[in-house]
């Protein structure tokens, strides 16, 4: 009535509403859990969703909307058992196991794992917990498993009754009912739900009655004395009063359970206009109290969002499906999905976390929280005196303490007191209480096991008030020893700089920190340095260590892309790694080289599988085996370096989709050569795509995809993706330190299953974005165990549906799709990462971006793309007469049709061209020269994603245009070859001369001399010297004439030097332009003939054009700034 009633004011749009029953039917109506849309808050910020679940007395009758939803599905799989049966027996295929399902009982079916067509906002779950018959019965789940989901999450809860007399007998007992069998089903729980009671079809009633005040004190008057006339009543009053609370009346006890009682009349037939003003008396009070359910959560910083409520929401559901008896712990699942901020007090507060999880010293101690925050006030101190040095912040630390770094500090002991600090209350009989501060006062004292042993408010260790400003003297007191050290220090040892000496003191005092808290190695994470505090984690160490980049560059040996380590800082005394552990970092202002690979150009019915089921085995798919096309691609281009260069050393970031994603961490993470990568593959192609039973059978085929949820078995393409990437954590763990840092950073798309939201997988960290715009999300785990592996990365940006099913995560049940649903060609995520992982170059172009397609049929691409011109302008037709609707097939259809568009990688290509680059002030003529896509014209049908026999032929497809293409693969390659080098300025030499300005510096390679990769790219650079012809530099102004730049030649003995020695040194050379913002271009000749593409000979180095007279002072003042917002939002988000 509420929805109906309030959708007549919306201009007739139709919201859908519950199906009631009518006065004959002895069956309910609605089963399992349904959410529906308030239409007068629904494009608000604060919308109500009204939840509606079948009667908790509904019996074992299966409900009719659920009968009528399987009728389908249980024909189909009848049909299906026979079929197979009969051809089981005759021999013409394999049986399969009967199936357990009952087609008209209430017995819950738990013995089978199968999921149907789901639908987009549906789910369903196994119940682990019913396997006896009792909890078997349809009736035991809909009176356990729904109270808890419902109650923990309800701001108010509607009890709905038709006569009240009856009240204490049904109602009253149902609400205590509710109450007591889900209170202490969950922990932390922000607000209790309110209660209304609607006493429905009244009659011959004093008119004050209608008044809720009124009709609320008269029933809760009414049942006053219930608790001593029932002996349930009276056995829960005692509970509670044994725990201390006061219960004199029916009300305490109902407060105990809500947080208020409401109670509502409205009329029975005939009286309308009174019936309508109730049922806006009823909107407005369910409002009311959500709202103020609303404030209470705001209160204790646990209100969610939209997004985040439906996270909970799965989580809970998962929770319960497995356990119904162990309670839901609102602030652990709320911080899993609430980033600690990366800032100061953020890691501050991950290192108190760490202490108070993982310090045995600490916790023997009692692990308060005073104890936890005294112990860390030497390593803040000396992380305070080193920031201050690294930056070079003029005044004391003490000083800095003062008008910088205290309100860091506060926020981050608030923050573990209000959310990571247990109740210090504590029974001999029931143990400690388990709510933190934020989440107690609703219920009182809480054990791990959710029940409620006490009364009281939150107890703690420390009087917040009176010990914050004791720590910070603590601080300070430390941070004067510190810097007299340092003072002296350095008057002694005046040949090392500061920075040297500031991070030698700090080196003594993070290992006395570390081995003051036990094992070290227990001391890991991923989102905050724990050398420094400061920074964020980049470089992973053999022991399993994060380092930031400036304690790497502090604590190893600096080389001019490499840095060495030899000892972890943190535990000197037990790391020594020999040969040193490399760490390859980019030259500053060296450009960024990017791969892009491609997805599979699927329809809309591989995505929506609901919509044209009948259609699945008919589409034609794009990508799977057509991942061989992108792996010939990339073998022709490194063929052009003789192939004793592996192609991911030419670029420092890959970021893949689908199967683009497999080869981006085959190259990237195992450091696969294209050879061996195009070996895996076929052997995935041809073990992955294993048929099921009845394959290739007209009708059966799908009947059996209906059954198990996906084409082709999931489980052998798992057990092969895990054979071959292994356990390899994606990022970070413990390393054999014979191995290196991997020199390629990964990225792989995927989708959440939940919340259908885009994520990317890395083997890398940067700084989380400040631009909620962006259309993805990084996914980090806050605990490092549960960090993605290899193949999981792999796996769950490959789960394509309808091929293969979803991939759930089993340490942390989170469930992921195939990253092609969002970003099929994922060139607006390698745009965004490379300027988000290195912000010394955002604002410039890349060296190269190089995307590749899994291929095309050109002429199918024409005939497409006039349909598709027709089609929008048919769409443009129909849209205006459009009504609205919530009907799924429409919402389905409007689904389909955004796939269509965000599938095909050519126009996601284009649109980037032009809505991306034309954005942006620094792009050139000559910046749409480093942006290249190769997509081969296979010049037939591109084949399903899953046809492994037509892998030869897109082999040999893919040849013919690479053979046809050779000019511009040779491009690519030696665009690639170029920006293995880069220029070094020397430190301090930019001034003013008589002819505008000038710098000096040197022309580097990328590669560590002495390395077999020099001496390979020596050898490239050998067929290069042809007759009198020897590759060289070019040294320009921009704008200027071709006579005035500066030829710098690599002459044939430099390039033996390579070949045959593995070192590369030319000159220091002399850099002269005419103004200070003037641009400056370095080129790399390689031949005299002119590229296609470019139309030219001359191929940029590494990171130009730049304005190399003033890019120091700009850095310097962007890096300030960003320092400042840092630290100032930093401290007003905390």
């Amino acid at each position: 009535m509420l929805i109906d009633r309030l959708a007549m004011l919306d201009r007739g749009a139709k919201y859908p509403s519950p199906v009631t029953s009518s006065n004959n039917d002895r069956l309910p109506t609605t089963g399992d859990v349904h959410l529906y849309a308030d239409p007068m808050s629904y494009n608000t910020q604060a919308p109500v969703l009204y939840a509606d679940c079948e009667g908790l007395d509904g019996g074992e009758a299966v409900p009719a909307g659920l009968r009528h939803r399987t009728k389908g599905k249980e024909e189909a799989l009848g049909i299906l058992n026979d079929v197979t049966n009969v051809m089981g027996k005759t021999g013409l295929g394999r049986s399969p196991k009967p199936s357990t399902a009952s087609r008209s009982s209430g017995v819950i079916d738990t013995s089978s794992k199968r999921k149907f067509g789901k639908s987009r906002y549906a789910s369903q779950r196994d119940l682990e917990w019913a396997v006896t018959p009792e909890t078997k019965k349809r009736e035991y789940a809909v009176t356990q498993l729904y109270p808890r989901l419902l109650y923990t999450f309800s701001d108010v809860v509607v009890f709905v009754l038709r006569n009240p007399r009856a009240f204490e007998s049904t109602v009253l007992d149902k609400l205590l009912e509710w109450g007591s069998a889900s209170i202490d089903k969950s922990l932390n729980q922000p607000a209790l739900p309110h209660a209304v009671i609607v006493l429905n079809a009244t009659d011959n009633v004093d008119d004050d009655e209608w008044n809720i005040e009124t009709a609320t004190a008269r029933l809760l008057n009414d049942i006053s004395g219930a608790i001593f006339r029932e002996p349930r009543f009276e056995e829960q009053a005692r509970l509670w009063q044994a725990i201390g609370r006061t219960i004199n009346t029916t009300k305490d006890l109902l407060d105990c359970y809500y947080a208020s009682i409401t109670v509502i009349r409205v009329p029975s037939r005939g009286r309308y206009m009174l019936m309508d003003d109730q049922m806006g008396k009823l909107f407005e009070l369910i409002n009311k109290r959500c709202q103020a359910s609303l404030l209470t959560k705001k209160r204790v910083r646990m209100l969610a969002t939209a997004d985040k409520l439906q996270v909970y929401l799965h989580a809970a559901y998962d929770h319960f499906s497995r356990d119904l008896d162990t309670p839901f712990d609102f602030v652990k699942e709320a911080l899993k999905h609430n980033p600690i901020p990366q800032d100061f007090s953020g890691n501050i507060l991950n290192l108190a976390i760490s202490i108070g999880n993982n310090s045995t010293k600490i916790s023997q101690n009692g692990g308060g929280t005073q104890q936890i925050f005294e112990n860390m006030v030497p390593m803040i101190s000396s992380c305070i005196m080193l920031d201050s040095v690294r930056q070079n912040i003029l005044g004391t630390p003490v000083r800095l303490l003062d008008d910088a770094y205290v309100d860091f500090c506060n926020v981050a002991l608030e923050g573990y007191a209000d959310f990571y600090a247990p109740c210090t209350f504590s029974h001999p009989k029931y143990g400690k209480c388990y709510n933190v501060k934020f989440g107690h006062d609703p219920k009182g004292h809480q054990n791990k096991h959710g029940r409620i042993f006490a009364a009281g408010n939150y107890q703690s260790d420390v009087d917040l008030q009176d010990f914050a400003g004791q720590w910070i003297d603590q601080i300070r007191n430390h941070l004067r020893q510190l810097h007299a050290r340092f003072q002296e220090a350095t008057s002694r040892v005046r040949e090392q700089s500061e920075q040297k000496v500031a991070a030698d003191l700090h080196r003594y005092q993070l290992n006395d920190f570390y081995f003051s808290l036990g094992n070290v190695g227990d001391f890991i994470s991923h989102s905050t340095c724990f050398s420094c505090l400061r920074e964020l984690p980049e470089h992973p160490l053999p022991c399993g260590h994060v380092l930031c980049l400036p304690c790497i560059q502090a604590y190893g040996i600096k080389a001019h892309t490499t840095v060495e380590m030899k000892r972890c800082p943190l535990h000197e005394r037990e790391t020594m790694w020999e040969p040193a552990w490399t760490v390859v970092v980019k030259p500053q202002f060296a450009g960024a080289r990017v791969l892009c690979l491609d997805g599979y150009d699927a329809p809309s019915a591989a995505i929506l599988p609901e919509i044209k089921l009948c259609s699945l085995a008919d589409v034609s798919y794009s990508g799977g085996v057509r991942g061989i096309v992108e792996l010939h691609v990339l073998r022709a281009i490194e063929r052009v370096f003789g192939e004793r260069l592996p192609i991911q050393l030419f670029f420092d970031l890959i970021v893949g989709t689908s199967t683009g994603g497999i080869i981006a961490l085959g190259l990237g993470v195992n450091n696969w050569s294209v050879e061996e990568c195009i070996k895996t593959f076929k052997h995935l192609c041809a073990d992955a795509f294993r048929p099921r039973e009845l394959s290739g059978i007209p009708l059966l085929e799908k009947l059996v995809t209906i059954n198990h949820g996906s084409i082709y078995k999931t489980k052998p393409f798992e057990a092969l993706l895990r054979e071959k990437f292994q356990d390899r954590p994606l990022f970070g763990g413990a390393n054999d330190h014979s191995q290196s840092e991997m020199l390629t950073k990964v990225a792989v798309t995927s989708t959440t299953s939940i919340d259908q939201h885009s994520v990317i997988l890395t083997n890398y960290n940067r700084p989380d974005s400040m631009d909620d715009e962006l259309p993805y999300r990084l996914f980090r785990s806050n605990e490092p165990s549960q960090e993605f592996k290899a193949w999981e990365a792999a796996r769950a940006t490959s789960a394509a549906p309808p091929f293969f099913k979803s991939f759930t995560k089993a340490d942390t049940k989170s469930s992921y799709l195939d990253g092609a649903l969002y970003h099929n060609c994922p060139v607006l995520v390698a745009h965004h990462e490379r300027r988000m992982i290195w912000p010394d170059i955002a604002d410039t172009v890349p060296d190269i971006l190089l995307s590749i397609g899994t291929g095309m049929n050109g002429l199918d691409n024409e005939i497409q793309s006039t349909a598709h011109r027709t089609e929008i302008l048919k769409g443009g037709e129909t849209v205006t007469k459009r009504k609205r609707t919530f009907l799924p097939v429409q919402l389905a259809q409007i689904a389909a049709d955004r796939f269509d568009r965000i599938l095909s990688c050519n126009a996601i290509w284009s649109d980037f061209k032009t809505d991306i680059l034309s954005q942006n002030s620094h792009v050139t003529r000559d910046s749409h020269r480093r942006h290249i896509r190769v997509n081969p014209d296979l010049r037939f049908k591109v084949p399903r994603l899953d046809a492994v026999n037509e892998l030869d032929s897109l082999e040999r497809a893919t040849k013919r245009y690479l053979n046809l293409n050779r000019g511009k693969i040779k491009e690519i390659a030696h665009r690639l070859v170029a920006s293995c080098f880069f220029f070094e300025k020397d430190v301090g030499s930019v001034r003013q001369v008589k002819e505008g300005f000038e710098c000096t510096g040197r022309i580097h390679c990328r590669f560590a001399n002495s390395s077999n990769e020099m001496k390979y790219l020596g050898e490239f650079l050998r067929t290069c010297l042809r007759g009198d012809f020897e590759p060289y530099f070019v040294v320009e102004e921009a704008g200027t004439l071709p006579d005035d730049a500066s030829k710098i030649p690599m002459p044939e003995a430099n390039i033996t030097d390579m070949y045959l020695r593995g070192t590369f040194k030319l000159k220091r050379i002399r850099v002269v332009v005419s103004k200070e913002l003037s641009t400056t271009n370095i080129f790399l000749c390689l031949r005299t003939e002119l590229y296609p593409h470019s139309s030219n000979a001359f191929l940029p180095i590494s990171g130009f054009p730049r304005e190399m007279m003033s890019e120091d002072s700009q850095r310097k003042s962007e890096f300030l700034s960003v320092r400042f917002v840092s630290m100032f939002t930093g401290n007003m988000s905390g």
